[in-house]
């Protein structure tokens, strides 16, 4: 089974300014991520406004990211939708074109029962026949897992060997999930990575996290704390995230409106526009705060 470790950037849903995919904003993001030093892509998830992308266009970011990838880097496919069915559908598709793996909460709308979900990873997994994540998320998209179901899916579906962890005190889930895993063939688990904006990053990787999946806009910074941490460098890697933690609160507070607002600031994608309706958009003070917090970053950029 592949072994995946490290920060994987999450790439935001581009759009032209009149509000179709632009496919050279995604492939800019990818080859920004490569030359950042992400340690892999993942695409279209939360962050990528997942819930507003036709099925065609689903396929085409998957497909742009696997082809500017080109084996760079691995690419994670994401695959929620409403229904197995649909879900089976996109992972047949990401392991024919040659995504890497799969990541996919369960069906949402009506909560799936256990044993709906159990059978939810062994279908897509069995389809894509690549490994699988575990996305634990909250409502009202995700379903939140308990540890002890996390497990039982690793047991019981092949393909399903990592977790992605963002549901409340998401830290003590990632140790509670390592210590039921213990149960599990070494090869069945493969490791839990986080979320949350890299929030926690630094506890994570204290409790033996396999990695962070953030968003892509300040991915070379992201990675350069992994490394640093992997290198045994615990107070340059610490002294670099507490440079970093004021934009991650503003990611998580605003989530892809943030995220496209940094990535074309850094001249990486073209336009900011978001599909998702509900009226969370960056006012002027919050514009004076992301320039301020920017310019203080810039020095740490790696590209």
């Amino acid at each position: 089974m592949t072994q995946f470790r490290g920060i994987f950037g999450i790439l935001t849903a581009s759009y032209k300014e009149d509000m179709s995919l632009d496919e050279k904003s995604v492939r800019s993001q990818v080859d920004f991520c490569v030359k950042a030093g992400s340690h892999g892509i993942v695409v279209p998830v939360n962050a990528s406004e997942f819930i507003v992308l036709s099925d065609e266009e689903r396929k085409d970011i998957i497909r742009f990211t696997v082809e500017q990838a080109a084996g760079r880097v691995p690419v994670i496919a994401g695959v929620t939708t409403q229904s197995t069915y649909q879900s089976v559908e996109f992972a047949a598709y990401a392991g024919k074109i040659g995504a890497d793996g799969l990541i996919a909460m369960p069906p949402y709308g009506a909560r799936a029962t256990d044993d709906e979900i159990v059978e939810f990873y062994k279908r897509i997994g069995d389809a894509g026949r690549i490994p699988v994540f575990i996305q634990n998320y909250v409502p009202p998209v995700g379903t939140v897992m308990s540890p002890s179901l996390c497990v039982r899916i690793m047991q019981e579906a092949d393909y399903a060997s990592y977790i992605k962890e963002e549901t409340q005190y998401s830290s003590q889930v990632i140790t509670e999930i390592a210590r039921l895993a213990e149960i599990l063939p070494k090869e069945k688990y493969l490791g839990t990575m986080g979320g949350k904006a890299g929030r926690y990053l630094i506890d994570e990787y204290h409790r033996g996290v396999c990695g962070n999946m953030p968003a892509c806009d300040i991915v070379d910074i992201d990675a350069k704390i992994w490394n640093l941490l992997e290198e045994g460098k615990e107070k340059e890697a610490i002294a670099l995230y507490n440079q970093a933690i004021p934009l991650m609160n503003m990611e998580y507070m605003y989530g892809y409106v943030l995220y496209k607002a940094v990535l074309k600031k850094r001249g990486i994608i073209d336009c900011d526009s978001v599909r998702v309706p509900g009226g969370k958009r960056l006012d002027k003070f919050d514009y004076t705060e992301l320039d301020r917090i920017l310019k203080e970053l810039e020095p740490y950029y790696q590209v």
